[in-house]
């Protein structure tokens, strides 16, 4: 009876250790299976989060470049003020709005219309209907070809600039000298007018740069230009604004317009040395480039059968 009480109870804790261990089993199998089922994300939420990270982080980017720069902006100002004139701070805020004015009309509405184009491919793109795009054009119905676009808009900034760098500066110096004929005769205030306007010409020169960053949403590459340039600008401004007072030399506004010509370089440098890159790899042009359309190409085909 022992013997066989025994086995009883052997037999017992076995059959309870297999049930526990197959029960252990197929629990981890169904979590296994169950997690291996979940629904993954689809991709198009999956890139709207990317795209609200992006912009959230390029915001703080902007945000933080905009305080600082307006911060280093003041240090140099109270700086500036030991050594110029009110008269000549004055007058070099006016020379600022000039150039703000011509840079305002010439690419402000155009920007605006960039913005709604993005940089996604036609969903005809794929079913490619065996046409050949001719050489030197880029196809309008792909990724490249919609920023080509909007490069090539850019280029309405660059002209429109011209003419209203040109037309301001006419019309500003026509109203000092029927109102305020003084501000002419401050020192080197016609050749900082110039370079104002030459500095303006030059920072729309990275306008086509400028478009590709905002619709690739690359803020860093802008905050990094921005904040660059804004620095150089302060240097060059504080610095011969400061040589000239120990010096004895008496030069006017000519410090603002050496420091905004400074600016609008170093934007250039800076935007094309990281732009450049990007257009090679995404097979753009920062330079005009026609835009193949296949319905144009439909249509002159047609006329010319007719």
């Amino acid at each position: 009876m022992t013997q066989c009480g025994t086995y009883h109870h052997l037999y017992i804790l076995l059959f309870t250790y297999g049930n526990y261990t197959t029960t252990t089993t197929t629990t981890k199998t169904m979590s296994i299976s169950s997690a291996s089922a979940a629904p993954a994300l689809p991709a198009a939420t999956k890139k709207k989060q990317q795209l609200s990270s992006t912009a959230a982080g390029g915001a703080a980017l902007l945000i933080a470049l905009q305080v600082g720069s307006r911060a280093l902006t003041f240090i140099v100002n109270q700086i500036l003020l030991r050594y110029l004139s009110p008269e000549l701070l004055g007058t070099s805020t006016q020379l600022e709005v000039y150039s703000i004015t011509v840079l305002f009309c010439a690419r402000e509405s155009l920007r605006v219309a960039v913005q709604r184009e993005s940089d996604t491919a036609d969903d005809t793109f794929a079913a490619d209907d065996g046409r050949v795009v001719p050489a030197g054009q880029v196809d309008g119905r792909s990724s490249a070809g919609r920023t080509q676009a909007i490069v090539n808009l850019a280029y309405i900034s660059i002209s429109l600039g011209v003419i209203f760098a040109v037309a301001l500066a006419w019309l500003y110096v026509q109203l000092l000298s029927a109102k305020d004929a003084a501000v002419l005769e401050t020192p080197y205030f016609r050749a900082s007018l110039k370079i104002y306007g030459l500095a303006a010409f030059w920072e729309l020169l990275s306008e086509p740069c400028f478009v590709v960053v905002q619709q690739k949403s690359e803020f860093k590459i802008r905050t990094h230009a921005e904040l660059i340039a804004t620095l150089l600008r302060c240097i060059v401004t504080a610095g011969s604004a400061v040589w000239a007072s120990r010096a004895g030399r008496v030069i006017g506004v000519l410090p603002f317009a050496l420091g905004q010509s400074m600016y609008a370089a170093s934007l250039i440098l800076v935007y094309y040395w990281n732009v450049w890159a990007i257009a090679t790899t995404c097979g753009f042009s920062l330079t005009p480039v026609p835009i193949y359309s296949r319905s144009v190409s439909a249509l002159c085909s047609l006329l010319s059968r007719s």
